[in-house]
């Protein structure tokens, strides 16, 4: 049986049919990555490290850590029934508290506030992104808890990466993976959550300057629902056929470009060909 790697930012903004043709026939639309987004996303990671509490008051006794920027595989997971799946991604944040437990933490920079300075926060829109980017929080969770160590594994993926590396650099890589993995798993899960960071205003008197804001937003922990979105995620992926285009919680992902250009034939007889 197939094993499916599954991305948690996949999981957010879900089209079943886009996903169907990316893990069945590698078929995807490239996204282009900003360099001043992740330049921006570098320094409000930077920002939150250390002491937990400068996120929010009450995440007291622990210590942020970023777990990287590096994409790490997750050991072979089931669903509810008994498929295997992987996850395989990047997270924002990890928070190591004092007591053994952790907190998964995600960055969005997104507009969380009114103008209306009596009732500031958009908390309807809050709860609607709560609810996108809850199985994103989730995925990476079972992903630092199950980090995955084999040495065999964490070679073949290299190779298949670098298949014309030398033996020397696979080595190397697979040492400091070992060594990244021990610092950033993690068990039991206290606190999972979202803080979303907007710029409030600016000043060019001298320059540009932007002041940001932010606020947090806690998530709350489910992963037996969790589980059984990965079961419903896996029941498409294993169709003999494609769902159809627009299907899944993002119904308007495919466009017009799947309505003019996707034939069913089409991609049979592709199929056949490589």
């Amino acid at each position: 049986m197939k094993e499916y790697i599954l991305n948690p930012s996949s999981l957010t903004y879900l089209c079943y049919h886009c996903e169907y043709m990316k893990q069945n026939h590698n078929l995807f639309n490239k996204s282009i990555s900003a360099g001043i987004t992740q330049t921006l996303d570098g320094i409000e990671k930077n920002y939150f490290l250390g002491d937990s509490a400068k996120i929010d008051s009450k995440l007291k006794g622990g210590e942020t850590i970023d777990p990287y920027n590096v994409s790490f595989f997750s050991k072979t997971l089931y669903d509810n029934k008994k498929r295997p799946f992987r996850i395989k991604g990047k997270g924002d944040a990890i928070i190591k508290f004092e007591d053994g437990t952790c907190g998964i933490i995600d960055y969005k920079t997104s507009k969380f506030k009114k103008k209306d300075k009596k009732d500031p926060f958009k908390e309807d829109n809050l709860l609607e992104k709560i609810i996108e980017y809850d199985p994103q929080l989730h995925a990476y969770y079972l992903l630092y808890a199950n980090l995955e160590n084999n040495k065999n594994f964490l070679e073949y993926k290299y190779k298949e990466k670098y298949p014309d590396s030398k033996k020397e650099s696979a080595i190397k890589n697979i040492n400091r993976t070992l060594k990244r993995i021990d610092k950033i798993s993690v068990s039991k899960p206290k606190i999972f959550g979202l803080v979303f960071v907007y710029p409030e205003n600016s000043n060019f008197e001298e320059g540009i300057d932007v002041k940001f804001s932010y606020i947090f937003r806690e998530v709350k922990i489910d992963l037996v629902n969790f589980k059984n979105k990965v079961t419903s995620y896996l029941d498409f992926m294993h169709k003999p056929e494609p769902p159809e285009p627009n299907s899944g919680p993002n119904k308007g992902c495919c466009g017009i470009m799947h309505k003019f250009f996707y034939d069913k034939k089409k991609l049979l007889k592709w199929k056949l060909l490589i």
